[in-house]
């Protein structure tokens, strides 16, 4: 039975297992990052406000040259203490929004590195059946339009430019990155409805796909009415990058499994004991769960 495999299914069998580690779902606990600055900026003005209360008690004590030394002091310490604090609570700030989105970029080039070659072997693999389709050729420009129309981003650039320019990088790096799953979604679901035509003229079964879901948001408004509301609104936006990116790896999920289980032949299956999907019988980890198969 294992003869019967096709050699290009073993090969979108691995890119598809590979999605545990390039279509990486980040937790909201990560929405400290647009909150801690706020959190920050309370507690250190809370702070400064209580020094300078604090001040008022001594000032009538202000009159003898060694009163003076001995309120100032202490006043002084404070302050400086104070001024610390602020220091590096500012440097913690940036270390975190640097880390983001350095994870939120770097997922990005992971999940549509994975993708482009996904693509490009789905349509090889179809369009050794029926090479002369119009649909094959049609999945082909798709394809070729992922992979120069959707290069990598240098995620360690742009978390070492948020360092020193953090307000203007941060929106640049969420425009980009608001527009950049635009654009992907608009070019899932051309190729999504081209791939159920180019699987028909191979002779196999398509899946039937859900509806495509689009995450449409305006990146420009977005940055207008996070500068109207003195960066309020940015801490929504921060949350539709982590929702939006991750929504999306879960349906691309449900998508990849369902033209796995198309692809392979009911014969070759067997059910992962972890998870109960359906996995080929000469499969080193389940498609789905990505749990080790025993032979």
């Amino acid at each position: 039975m294992a003869s019967q495999i096709d050699p290009a299914l073993p090969r979108i069998e691995e890119l598809v297992r590979r999605r545990s580690s390039t279509d990486r779902r980040m937790g909201y606990v990560w929405m400290i990052v647009p909150i801690l600055p706020a959190l920050a900026a309370v507690v250190i003005g809370t702070s400064l406000i209580g020094i300078l209360v604090s001040v008022l008690p001594r000032i009538s004590n202000l009159t003898q040259p060694q009163n003076t030394q001995n309120a100032i002091t202490p006043i002084a310490g404070e302050i400086f203490a104070l001024y610390g604090l602020a220091i590096i609570t500012f440097c913690v700030v940036l270390l975190f929004g640097a880390l983001a989105f350095y994870y939120l970029i770097d997922r990005r080039n992971r999940h549509l590195g994975r993708q482009q070659l996904l693509f490009s072997t789905l349509h090889r693999y179809l369009a050794a059946k029926a090479p002369a389709s119009g649909n094959m050729s049609r999945l082909g420009q798709l394809s070729e339009d992922s992979v120069y129309g959707e290069r990598d981003r240098p995620a360690g650039l742009w978390a070492v430019l948020f360092l020193f320019v953090p307000p203007i990088v941060g929106l640049l790096a969420a425009y980009n990155l608001t527009q950049d799953l635009q654009r992907h979604d608009e070019l899932q679901s051309s190729y999504q409805t081209t791939l159920v035509n180019a699987f028909s003229d191979a002779g196999v079964q398509p899946p039937a796909f859900s509806p495509y879901k689009f995450h449409k948001k305006d990146p420009f408004l977005f940055i207008i009415l996070s500068a109207i509301t003195a960066g309020l609104f940015w801490v929504y936006w921060f949350y539709t990058l982590l929702k939006d990116y991750n929504e999306h790896f879960l349906d691309q999920t449900k998508f990849e499994d369902q033209i796995l289980n198309s692809l392979m032949p009911q014969e070759v299956m067997i059910r992962c004991g972890a998870c109960g999907a359906g996995v080929p019988r000469n499969a080193r980890f389940c498609p789905s769960c990505g749990k080790a198969q025993t032979t």
